[in-house]
């Protein structure tokens, strides 16, 4: 009698440790679904003929080998006048528009519809121009355990993955861009600060060296005297407070596809 009790002691106690780790994941994974269900939403409404891609050059969004219809920027702005852009990086899960709030604080939980959420949305830096005319354009998001937002970031600290994704592309409602990577580094979120106007020629050039001896992969990507650099950031656990940054050079791709 007392082996039956402990064996169904033993049953309940495994039964209420699998109902309490099937909570704690559903309370984890809920906000998850969510946000990508808002995000899919959105998505919808930003593509709404995207399942084709048109073959004539004025609906042509990427050059190369891989091309995209432009987001219905008239009617995300109708949406959210808080739209920047929108980030794609091609065989990733990097698909979002880019917001930007009044400070770095709204967006970092609440989604691009304004729900508030752990998830959080694709902003840019409060302190940039929204037209990503700075010499450095900064992009925050979250890094998502299973995948999803930034996270997919933390590839491009290994050279083979670089090799594979060595391209994103930003689409603004006044121009299209093709973002060739060339470094990206580990840096102290807590101290570490972005630069986002170079007041002088020098300094800039300081910069770039110190981040591409530091680089996580190495690029072939020239970074000229004048070219527009968007940075992208999440969080890393290499420390309390790491952060990772991939850096790239912005190009007009209408400019590109003029040269062709």
């Amino acid at each position: 009698m007392k082996n039956k009790r402990l064996l169904f002691l033993g049953l309940f106690l495994c039964f209420a440790g699998a109902v309490f780790c099937g909570w704690n994941f559903y309370q984890e994974m809920k906000p998850r679904v969510q946000a990508e269900q808002a995000y899919d939403q959105i998505r919808e409404m930003a593509f709404r003929e995207s399942d084709v891609v048109m073959n004539g050059d004025e609906d042509l969004a990427a050059v190369g080998t891989h091309t995209r219809k432009r987001p219905d920027f008239e009617t995300l702005l109708q949406w959210n006048s808080d739209i920047a852009g929108w980030i794609w990086s091609p065989e990733s899960d990097i698909d979002y528009p880019v917001v930007q709030g009044a400070d770095n604080d709204y967006y970092l939980n609440h989604t691009a519809d304004g729900v508030s959420s752990i998830i959080g949305s694709i902003f840019m830096d409060s302190q940039n121009q929204k037209e990503f005319q700075d010499d450095v354009t900064i992009l925050y998001g979250h890094h998502i355990r299973g995948g999803r937002m930034f996270s997919s970031l933390s590839g491009y600290k290994t050279q083979s993955y670089y090799e594979e994704h060595p391209v994103l592309y930003l689409y603004t409602p006044d121009q299209d861009y093709r973002v060739d990577l060339f470094a990206g580094e580990i840096l102290d979120g807590q101290n570490g600060t972005f630069p986002i106007i170079f007041e002088r020629a020098d300094a800039r050039e300081r910069w770039l060296k110190k981040l591409l001896v530091s680089s996580t992969f190495k690029s072939p990507v020239a970074v000229e005297e004048n070219d527009r650099i968007l940075a992208l950031c999440t969080c890393s656990y290499e420390y309390n407070n790491a952060r990772y940054v991939v850096y790239g050079v912005l190009s007009d791709m209408e400019e590109e596809q003029n040269e062709k």
